[in-house]
């Protein structure tokens, strides 16, 4: 591990702090953390949200967090957080197992006895070295911070709507007539990249600081270019965002009409990590109208979803190619949650929307949803119209009475129990 291309990718910051360290030890704990066996380890989202709820052990305590190359993670803290640090990431291990993330693999370490061998777990000597002789303490490289700048004046510039993709959540209660009931908007990281030029899918640290930005930039963005839109729209959030004490003036820049048109979507991990910093986020937002999604669902964990009591809008259900008892487990999300709220998330391929149509799922998004209801527009715009005989007008208002005496509630209302 040691001598790895991913080791010596370490920022200079951590280099020049291990190194100062190893030549002359503080009396610290250290936690080491390897996400390299969870799944969605790579994703930023994700790592940010698990960075949070391992920093929130430590309560007010001082600590350094440096996010390595893997990914991974360490964090330095006053020597009695040693118990906090190993309770927080054995609960993580447990927490991730349960809910079929994979095996999270750490080390805990006595800096004043252990720092040479704690260096040489993140860097070979020679880095180290290099880096002290740099004799420079930056936390993030002066060139990698510059970047993030960068992306920060993108995302605050007034072109940040070209950034953003759309994908619909389509509503199949009548299968011939597919509407569309929610539209997500997320920021292009393919779009980003090719924008500014940066690696963001090679540079882990960089990668972990944009998204991290992220939030922020889509709330901005829906306060100043979407207030004429009138669709109800969703977008991700993460607990952190919603807890900074920044985000109620972000929220507030979005009128209040818009705020119940607006969706956000917290990922269910979240739940599972810090159930109270997931019920706190969520309130606040109620508070504030939007409406609460859960997203990244696992399939396997829908007939034991824990939310903490909140009441959410939407519960979107991850689907991973090849799970078993796919149908059946669709089938318990539907009766658990109901068929308005239950949605089929990443429905990439038609093999999942149709085991998502026997399964009873009404609600979907992606790909194959998208390409099902442009056939369903396809073929009734193709249909011949029909013959018109004596009959045809009374058959019609046969037909049409019922809709008639029963007005259709709005689409929001439909799918939210909201008003449109």
């Amino acid at each position: 591990m040691a001598q790895s291309a991913g080791a010596q990718a370490a920022g200079h910051g951590v280099l020049a702090r291990l190194a100062a360290l190893r030549d002359a030890p503080e009396p610290l704990a250290a936690l080491l953390v390897d996400f390299r066996g969870i799944e969605h380890g790579d994703d930023p989202r994700f790592s940010l949200t698990l960075d949070h709820y391992l920093e929130s052990w430590l309560g007010a305590r001082a600590r350094e967090v440096f996010r390595l190359p893997g990914p991974r993670l360490l964090i330095l803290a006053p020597a009695d957080a040693a118990p906090l640090l190993e309770s927080g990431a054995q609960a993580l291990v447990q927490v991730l197992r349960h809910h079929g993330f994979g095996a999270m693999r750490f080390t805990t370490w006595d800096v004043a006895k252990d720092a040479a061998r704690l260096a040489a777990e993140v860097a070979p000597p020679e880095a180290l070295d290099r880096a002290k002789a740099l004799a420079t303490a930056e936390r993030v490289p002066t060139a990698a911070l510059g970047q993030v700048l960068e992306v920060e004046r993108v995302l605050h510039g007034a072109d940040i709507e070209s950034l953003v993709r759309e994908q619909t959540v389509w509503s199949f209660a009548d299968p011939d007539q597919p509407e569309p009931v929610l539209t997500e908007l997320a920021v292009s990281m393919e779009e980003l990249e090719a924008r500014l030029d940066l690696p963001l899918r090679r540079d882990a640290w960089l990668r972990h600081e944009v998204f991290a930005r992220l939030d922020r930039g889509l709330m901005r963005h829906v306060a100043r270019d979407r207030l004429h839109d009138r669709r109800p729209l969703a977008i991700d959030l993460h607990t952190a965002t919603v807890l900074d004490d920044r985000f109620s003036d972000l929220a507030h820049a979005i009128p209040a009409e818009m705020r119940r048109r607006l969706t956000a979507e917290l990922a269910c991990w979240e739940s599972g990590l810090s159930s109270e910093r997931f019920v706190a986020a969520a309130t606040r937002l109620a508070d504030l109208g939007f409406a609460v999604a859960v997203d990244h669902v696992p399939l396997a964990t829908l007939g034991a979803l824990d939310l903490g009591g909140v009441e959410v809008a939407a519960v979107k259900a991850l689907w991973v190619p090849g799970t078993a008892d796919a149908e059946a487990l669709l089938r318990g999300g539907v009766e658990r949650f109901g068929p308005k709220r239950l949605v089929l998330w990443r429905c990439e391929r038609p093999d999942a929307f149709e085991a998502g149509r026997r399964a009873g799922v009404v609600l979907f998004q992606g790909h194959a949803a998208d390409a099902a209801a442009r056939g369903q527009a396809a073929e009734a715009s193709e249909s011949p119209p029909r013959p018109r005989g004596r009959a045809e007008p009374e058959e019609r208002v046969e037909e049409e009475a019922p809709e008639a005496e029963k007005p259709r509630p709005g689409l929001l209302a439909r799918l939210f129990g909201r008003g449109g």
